[in-house]
């Protein structure tokens, strides 16, 4: 068994955070690349850009964890998973469930694949340059669930749970009393 608490430590905190902020960067750099190939984009300044960015995130951000919510309740047979307010961040917890890992990587996954499919499917149809910051800034925050996933890479992980502390990876089943998802 070992853990992964991203929130234990404020240096490690304060280094992934700033991952996150240059895969931002870099993500804006390569879809406005991409997306001058494609299309005409529809340009707004840079300030714009940053509040619609901004404002469209915070709701993104929601839909997020709505997504998280939904598959945790559908790959655990409707359980009610736990919200958690931390660090300004609300964030979404099953604890006392074990997931295959191919569940959990659904469970990641999900959000970055739905949310970010619909956003370059918006961008197609009216593509404003705020619609690339959206996107971008969704895929920063993303960066957190793939990093979660990195331990299901360990190919002696049976189970993972996700708790209110951090991600639990298990290389042999738990064996207290508490509901499995190992059929």
């Amino acid at each position: 068994m070992f853990k992964i608490d991203l929130f234990s430590s404020k240096k490690a905190l304060e280094g992934f955070i700033l991952f996150q902020f240059a895969v931002v960067m870099i993500s804006i750099l390569l879809f406005y690349k991409m997306a001058y190939t494609m299309t005409h984009v529809i340009e707004q300044n840079i300030i714009l850009n940053i509040v619609y960015g901004i404002i469209g995130f915070t709701l993104v951000y929601f839909l997020h964890e709505i997504i998280h919510n939904v598959m945790f309740r559908l790959l655990s047979k409707g359980n009610k998973p736990t919200y958690r307010f931390r660090l300004g961040m609300i964030t979404t917890h099953m604890p006392n469930v074990y997931f295959k890992k191919w569940q959990y990587i659904t469970i990641m996954l999900a959000p970055l694949v739905i949310i970010t499919s619909a956003l370059f499917l918006l961008f197609s149809y009216y593509a404003y340059s705020s619609i690339i910051f959206i996107a971008c800034f969704h895929i920063g925050y993303c960066v957190m669930d793939m990093y979660f996933l990195t331990g299901v890479l360990n190919k002696n992980v049976q189970l993972i749970e996700d708790t209110d502390e951090g991600i639990v990876y298990y290389t042999q089943s738990p064996t207290h009393g508490f509901q499995t998802e190992i059929e």
